[in-house]
C-alpha cells in the first residue's frame, strides 16, 4: 500500500507543479481563476486525500476482515454519459436489498475508519440539534448549485463510486482539472492500457467496494459509472457473476449534452476557456465508448447484459426498466409501475453548439449505437 500511496502522491504533485508553468499546457492557460484553484482549491483537495490514506492504513490494521467480503452478483450501470444512467441508478437504489455509495461516502469517507468516525461525530451532532449537519448541507448546496440542473447532487444521494479512485489519481474526472495529462485522459480508454496497469486499478476499485459492503453487510452492490464504458471487460473479468445495464443515447444529443454539462467544471478549474480542447477530447472518448460498448454487448452471455435506450427510458420508464431487469434475471422492485415519464430537463443545449467531429459521429458512434439498439 505504501508504494501505491507514493505513486499517487507523485501523480498529484506532478499535475499540480506542471500546471504552474505559464502557457505550457494546451487547454489549461494560467489565468486568475486557475491560479485560485491551484493555490487554494487543490491543496485543500490534496489534504483531504492525505486523510483518506491515513484511513486506508488504519483499515488494514483494525478492519482487515473487509478483504474477505465477497461481492456476489453486483449490478453495474454503465453506458454513454448523459444517457439516463443517473435516473436508472437512483431508481434502483431505492430497492430494498441494494446498496450504493452515497456522495459523502465516496468523497469524504472511502475508508471504513473515516465512516465510523463520521458516523460517531454525526451522532454527537444530532444530540445537540444537528447544527453542524445543517451547516454542511447548506454549504454543499451552495457549492453545487451550478451543477444541479445538469446532475442533481446531495450528500446523501447515490453517486458514482469511481470517485473512490481519486486518492490514487485514477479517477477520470481529474482530467477536467488537468486536461494536458495523457495518463488521466487514457482512463477513458482503460482497455488500451497495459494489462498489469488495468489490473492494479481494478483491484484498488474492488477493495473500495469490499469496504463499502463491509459497512453494509448482507446488501447487494449497485454501482453506476458512465465513465466505465471502456472498463466493462475488466469488470466482467473481476466480477464474473456481475449483471450489466447498458444505457445508450443518440450520439449527437449525448455528446452535446456532455460538452454543455462540463462548462461549470471547466469554469471551476479555470481550464479550457473556449471549450475547444474539451470538445476534441470528448469526441474521441465518445467514439471509443460507443464502439467498446457495442463490442461488449455482442460478446457477453445472454442474461448478463441488457441495453436500455434513453429515449424509451424517458417515455416509458417502468416498462423499459422491467424489460431490462427481466432480461438479466434481476428481481422486479415493488412500485416500479408507479414511475412516470420524465419531465423536460432543465439542462438546455444545442447539438450544433460545439465544435465536434461530425464525421466521427456519423461513421463511428452511430453504427455502434444502432447495433446496440438492434441487440435488445
Amino acid at each position: 500500500m505504501f508504494a501505491v500511496f507514493c505513486k499517487s502522491l507523485f501523480f498529484h504533485l506532478g499535475w499540480w507543479l506542471a500546471s504552474l508553468w505559464p502557457g505550457r499546457h494546451e487547454g489549461a492557460p494560467l489565468g486568475l481563476r486557475r491560479l485560485i484553484f491551484l493555490l487554494l482549491g487543490y491543496p485543500a483537495f490534496l489534504a483531504l486525500q492525505s486523510i483518506h490514506w491515513i484511513g486506508f492504513l488504519l483499515d488494514e490494521i483494525f478492519f482487515s476482515a473487509y478483504r474477505r467480503v465477497e461481492i456476489e452478483t453486483p449490478v453495474f450501470i454503465v453506458g454513454i454519459p448523459r444517457s439516463g444512467t443517473t435516473f436508472l441508478h437512483r431508481t434502483l437504489a431505492t430497492v430494498e436489498g441494494y446498496t450504493s455509495l452515497n456522495t459523502w461516502e465516496a468523497l469524504l469517507a472511502p475508508s471504513i475508519t473515516e465512516r465510523k468516525l463520521i458516523r460517531f461525530l454525526a451522532a454527537l451532532d444530532r444530540a445537540i440539534g444537528a447544527p453542524s449537519q445543517r451547516l454542511i448541507h447548506w454549504a454543499f448546496r451552495k457549492g453545487s448549485s451550478d451543477f444541479n440542473a445538469i446532475h442533481e447532487v446531495g450528500l446523501e444521494a447515490p453517486e458514482e463510486d469511481y470517485l473512490t479512485l481519486l486518492p490514487v489519481g485514477h479517477c477520470f474526472i481529474l482530467s477536467l482539472a488537468f486536461p494536458f495529462s495523457k495518463k488521466l485522459s487514457d482512463l477513458a480508454q482503460l482497455d488500451q492500457l497495459p494489462e498489469n496497469e488495468r489490473r492494479a486499478i481494478v483491484q484498488f476499485y474492488k477493495r473500495c467496494l469490499q469496504k463499502h459492503l463491509y459497512c453494509h453487510p448482507g446488501k447487494r452492490l449497485l454501482s453506476k459509472n458512465a465513465a466505465f464504458s471502456s472498463w466493462t471487460a475488466d469488470l466482467q473479468a473481476a466480477f464474473p457473476k456481475a449483471k450489466f445495464l447498458v444505457s445508450i443515447r443518440e450520439p449527437d444529443t449525448a455528446l452535446s449534452s456532455q460538452l454543455s454539462s462540463l462548462a461549470p467544471a471547466r469554469q471551476l478549474f479555470g481550464a479550457d476557456p473556449d471549450g475547444q480542447h474539451t470538445a476534441a477530447r470528448f469526441t474521441q472518448h465518445y467514439a471509443h465508448a460507443y464502439q467498446n460498448l457495442a463490442q461488449f454487448v455482442e460478446d457477453s452471455d445472454l442474461g448478463q447484459v441488457a441495453v436500455i435506450a434513453q429515449s424509451e427510458l424517458k417515455q416509458s420508464p417502468a416498462r423499459t426498466i422491467r424489460t431490462a431487469l427481466e432480461k438479466t434475471g434481476l428481481a422486479i422492485p415493488a412500485g416500479l409501475e408507479a414511475l412516470q415519464p420524465s419531465p423536460s430537463s432543465k439542462h438546455h443545449h444545442q447539438p450544433d453548439g460545439h465544435s465536434t467531429d461530425h464525421e466521427k459521429i456519423k461513421h463511428c458512434m452511430r453504427p455502434a449505437y444502432e447495433a446496440m439498439l438492434r441487440s435488445r
